[in-house]
């Protein structure tokens, strides 16, 4: 998959072009970069700045975004079929 702006990134998951195992390559490119950047770690980051002022930066915001896609995208892909029963 070739670098994709944000908004072509969005756009093709909403139109389904895209498959689970693509998307959480491309988050954790996200993520990687991100964490190479302010040399923290995403789980650090998430612990120590969200829920703070300093959340307000915009690449903050886009970090917090991403660590939650990237879990929500993962547990999607490994989520179990809900069973029920019929008590007679």
């Amino acid at each position: 998959m070739s670098k994709l702006s944000q908004e072509q990134f969005i756009e093709r998951v909403l139109s389904g072009e895209l498959s689970r195992d693509q998307v959480l390559i491309h988050l954790t490119d996200t993520l990687h970069a991100f964490e190479k950047k302010y040399t923290m770690r995403s789980e650090v980051f998430f612990t120590v700045v969200v829920g703070t002022p300093a959340e307000d930066h915009p690449d903050f915001i886009a970090w917090a975004m991403c660590y939650r896609s990237y879990f929500r995208t993962l547990q999607s892909k490994f989520s179990l079929p809900v069973v029920t029963t019929n008590a007679v």
